[in-house]
């Protein structure tokens, strides 16, 4: 039978923006809430990420940085796409929208190179300073899960099922691909690192367990979840996983946590499966129920999961001003 184990409440988003609506929130590298909000009487509200809907009128909102009870705002004027991730980068923020505009050519000719001049892609990331500037703009691909930076300032973006990604070809055409996975890119958007090509064997259908540490990064792609271990170089193990069902990821030296979810009894129970990598393996040693605080039972999906070395960071669906926090060396 699993423990019960409670989650510290990690942060809140002030009182004072309560009239806001939020389209992101995370948890940096820091441990900083980071939410981006707008003014709803503007008429804009978010969307699922599968919608390709067109995106609303120019809008304002506001990067809001909270460090324990200092609060940093960062004014954003005449956004146009819908932003759905942010996070922190140097002294800035990064903006992500996980779904592109269409490129404006018929599926027939996916198959083949086509000519830059003739697509029309989105920059759907853009890094801005502290006062508001864009300081660069720059298309990662449509379907993005997760958006991570890390303490070296790197952009981290995994992919969903629906990813696909225009490939640059030194003749000044394009190449569509799809299944992306995980990419990293630099603060001006140029020429990625992509996972699929780096690893052969696995299948990168779904991204959605990422620990973006300070020195190392692991990835649990769906449908095998192999332990997947990255750093500056590139792959540096991949671990074959007997722990099948991983949405979120907490690594502290050989331990372990994956998260899980699902419904039980009319409601929802998040779950974490603890393990520990010896000998190039992977071994599940126990299972804790994860409660709130107060042991309130969670009344819906977990959402963020956000890891960052031996913690990770969650939030209630259609609550992120409030984050709770799972730590594996607690």
């Amino acid at each position: 039978m699993a423990a019960d184990c409670r989650l510290a409440l990690h942060a809140t988003l002030p009182g004072r923006y309560a009239r806001y609506e939020v389209l992101a929130s995370t948890i940096d590298h820091r441990g900083r809430l980071v939410a981006l909000v707008s003014n709803p009487a503007q008429g804009f509200t978010p969307i699922p990420r599968s919608s390709k809907l067109r995106p609303p009128p120019r809008y304002d909102a506001t990067a809001v940085i909270c460090d324990g009870v200092e609060t940093h705002e960062i004014p954003l004027t005449e956004l146009r796409l819908r932003f759905t991730h942010i996070d922190t980068l140097g002294d800035g923020v990064v903006l992500v929208a996980a779904r592109c505009e269409p490129v404006g050519i018929d599926f027939e000719r996916y198959q083949k190179s086509v000519p830059e001049d003739e697509l029309h892609l989105t920059d759907n990331v853009r890094a801005i300073d502290e006062g508001g500037q864009t300081r660069s703009a720059f298309y990662a691909g449509d379907g993005i899960e997760q958006l991570m930076t890390d303490a070296q300032g790197n952009i981290w973006t995994s992919y969903f099922d629906e990813s696909n990604y225009w490939s640059p070809n030194l003749d000044g055409t394009r190449s569509y691909g799809c299944m992306i996975g995980l990419a990293r890119w630099n603060s001006d958007g140029g020429p990625p690192w992509m996972a699929p090509s780096h690893t052969p064997g696995v299948f990168w259908c779904d991204c959605y367990a990422l620990n973006v540490g300070h020195d190392v990064i692991h990835a649990c792609p769906y449908t095998d979840f192999p332990l997947i271990e990255i750093d500056a170089d590139g792959i540096r193990s991949i671990t074959p996983n007997p722990v099948n069902r991983c949405s979120g990821l907490a690594v502290s030296g050989s331990e372990l946590a994956f998260f899980d979810q699902h419904r039980a009894r009319g409601g929802f129970r998040w779950e974490i499966r603890r393990a520990l990598r010896q000998g190039g393996a992977v071994t599940e040693t126990e299972r804790e129920h994860l409660l709130l605080p107060g042991d309130r039972h969670p009344t819906g999906w977990a959402r963020g999961r956000i890891g960052r070395d031996g913690t990770l960071w969650l939030h209630e669906d259609g609550n992120p001003r409030r984050w709770y926090r799972y730590e594996v060396d607690v």
